[in-house]
């Protein structure tokens, strides 16, 4: 009952299509009704430790107990940790220069990541010894209508950060915030790469736009020079899915996001009818071989659709490209 209003106050002046009223509203009350899970632990708690009066009363109150257990780190604490995870590739032709990089993905800054979720990220990325910041897309979910003061962090990363927009940034799906969010983020020192190259030390820094929200063929024809590189390759796409789209041998690496590595993995259902359906080509988290090159997939930070993440920590990839 109190998460009702709750819902409708947080709902206020937010990016969100007006005939999706009602979805986000709803989507809201699960993000503060989940909050309901801690008393229901507290008074099921004490009921299993005084025993029962039978071995059917026993098992229910047991089963009861595991599953508010799993449902509370689901909604309340998985989706607000914040991982580090390092992985060495050896991708680089010889004579290349070695790059350490942090990979994010999938901020989705709004509805269940808030401003010290992304206050902490900036935190984290500060911290690390990286020659860059890469982030894979979709920086949004019905955020607050002001995005400048929303995304403001961003500008107290101190590394350079190059990124690109996700399927939820240009309208597929989402509202129509896609200028504004260019602004702002540029206004904060993000280099938006999408159909754009640049150069670091000897290395060619290539974005591609969103399978969905963009045109990644056009961007192919334009930024990417066929094989053999002159140069080592580093390709920006939000959807992993996108390196299918690149001729062989195209890019020394290619860095994704978009699958959240499935966000809540449950035996059985998430591998073979959640997955798939993310990516056709079976490209879900971590490191891939592919005709084009290799295939990095981050598995994000933020949450859609649920606001819950089981088994699936959020996480900062910091790659040694060595």
């Amino acid at each position: 009952m109190l998460a009702a209003p709750l819902a409708l106050w947080d709902m206020q002046g937010r990016w969100a299509e007006p005939e999706r009223g009602m979805v986000v509203a709803f989507k809201l009350w699960l993000f503060w009704a989940a909050w309901a899970l801690l008393p229901w632990l507290l008074a099921l708690w004490p009921k299993l430790r005084q025993g029962a009066t039978s071995t059917g009363q026993r098992w229910l109150h047991c089963s009861g107990l595991v599953v508010l257990a799993v449902a509370a780190w689901a909604a309340l604490l998985e989706p607000r940790l914040l991982a580090l995870h390092t992985h060495r590739l050896a991708v680089l032709p010889a004579g290349a220069t070695p790059l350490r990089l942090a990979l994010v993905s999938d901020i989705h800054v709004g509805l269940f990541v808030r401003a010290w979720q992304l206050e902490r990220l900036v935190e984290l990325l500060n911290a690390q010894a990286v020659d860059a910041v890469v982030v894979a897309g979709d920086w949004t979910y019905a955020p607050p209508l002001d995005l400048q003061a929303t995304l403001a962090p961003l500008a107290r990363i101190r590394h350079p950060v190059w990124a690109v927009l996700g399927n939820h940034d240009t309208q597929s799906p989402g509202p129509a915030l896609t200028l504004a969010l260019r602004a702002a983020l540029q206004s904060h020192g993000v280099h938006l790469l999408d159909g754009q190259m640049l150069r670091f030390k000897g290395w060619d820094i290539v974005g591609l736009s969103d399978l969905w929200g963009g045109n990644p063929h056009a961007d192919i024809v334009r930024c990417l020079p066929p094989p053999p590189l002159a140069r080592p390759r580093l390709v920006l796409a939000h959807q992993p899915d996108t390196a299918a789209l690149l001729p062989a041998d195209a890019a020394t690496l290619v860095l994704s996001g978009h699958t959240h590595g499935g966000q809540i993995r449950l035996p059985w259902i998430t591998q073979q009818r959640v997955l798939p359906g993310i990516s056709a080509h079976g490209w879900y988290a971590g490191h891939y071989s592919t005709p084009a090159g290799a295939l990095f997939v981050s598995t994000g930070v933020g949450t859609i659709g649920l606001p819950a993440r089981l088994g699936v920590i959020p996480r900062v990839d910091v790659l040694q490209l060595h």
